[in-house]
Formats: C-alpha cells, sequence, structure tokens
C-alpha cells in the first residue's frame, strides 16, 4: 500500500476550514511566523512597495533572512512578486 504524503499547506487549510464550518474564525495569517505576520501586514499597509522599503522598515534583520521570509509569503500565497529583480513591488495576495 502507497501512502500519499500531504503538504503542511494542505494540512494547515484543511484544520482552517473545519474550524470555519464550526464557527472559528481562524485564518492563515494565525500560523505564520510573528516576523512574516509583520511583513505581510507592511505590504497590506503599503500596496507597491519594494524590497528596499521592508529592508528600512526591519533594519534590524539580516537581508538574507528578509529575502527567505519573503520567498516564503510568495510560496504560500500571501504576496505577490510584480516584475523582475531589481524593480520589483510586493502587494498583498487576498486568498
Amino acid at each position: 500500500m502507497k501512502r500519499k504524503n500531504i503538504s503542511e499547506d494542505s494540512l494547515f487549510r484543511s484544520a482552517i476550514y473545519s474550524a470555519r464550518i464550526e464557527g472559528n474564525p481562524l485564518t492563515l495569517e494565525d500560523f505564520l511566523l510573528p516576523r512574516r505576520r509583520e511583513i505581510l501586514e507592511t505590504i497590506k499597509d503599503h500596496p507597491g512597495c519594494s524590497f528596499d522599503f521592508i529592508r528600512r522598515r526591519f533594519s534590524s534583520v539580516n537581508p538574507k533572512t528578509l529575502h527567505y521570509d519573503m520567498g516564503q509569503l510568495l510560496k504560500k500565497g500571501f504576496i505577490l512578486k510584480v516584475g523582475g529583480t531589481r524593480g520589483a513591488i510586493y502587494k498583498a495576495n487576498h486568498i
């Protein structure tokens, strides 16, 4: 018998949808790490912001760490990257 791998994201989504059926208003954002949640809130408050803007807001965080956190937010669909490398801007994805 072959087992299927269920992604962590799928498990979270399943738990959230089940909670909503029961009347609990959980969202995927509730499961984000605090810094990633703060990055997401910054992007929501300033749509069309650049990485440089985010880097200045989080000056105490290593830029490589910020790139990683934003990559995770992109991967999970919380934010959208519009544009190429240097001129890219970020927007919140309304999921």
